[in-house]
């Protein structure tokens, strides 16, 4: 065998292995526990965390805590936005990251407006939740 077929199959198995590590491993998952609490806002009402479990509108959704370069976020099951007459729910929808404003003690989580604009609703932790 020669040697830049040699190379060329070593450099295919790294590529194989480091994709492979990349698609087994995901995002990097924080403790779901961190954003425990309830956060409210005047719009809609209040959104409660508990262990990876969103109560929302009387509907409990499932969701975990990862790190992308803006910093923390809750990753619900589904998507979960915000306008100004209530929550929106929709569990056919692509969900969406809502950012947390502190990685070890979040005070702040922002649902996105369901209308064309986008525009970020901040829900506040309640004091002592």
């Amino acid at each position: 065998m020669s040697a830049s077929k040699l190379v060329g199959i070593i450099g295919l198995i790294v590529v194989l292995c480091a994709w492979g590590y990349i698609a087994l491993t995901g995002a990097p998952r924080l403790q779901v526990g961190i954003a425990n609490g309830a956060y409210v806002n005047r719009c809609c009402g209040t959104v409660v965390l508990n262990n990876g479990i969103m109560t929302v509108a009387n509907q409990r959704i499932g969701y975990v805590i990862e790190r992308d370069k803006a910093g923390p976020y809750v990753l619900p099951k589904t998507y979960v936005g915000a306008s100004a007459t209530g929550f929106v729910i929709k569990p056919d929808a692509y969900a969406l990251k809502l950012h947390l404003d502190d990685p070890t003690h979040p005070h702040q989580i922002e649902l996105l407006d369901d209308g064309p604009t986008g525009d970020a609703f901040p829900f506040m932790q309640k004091s002592g939740s």
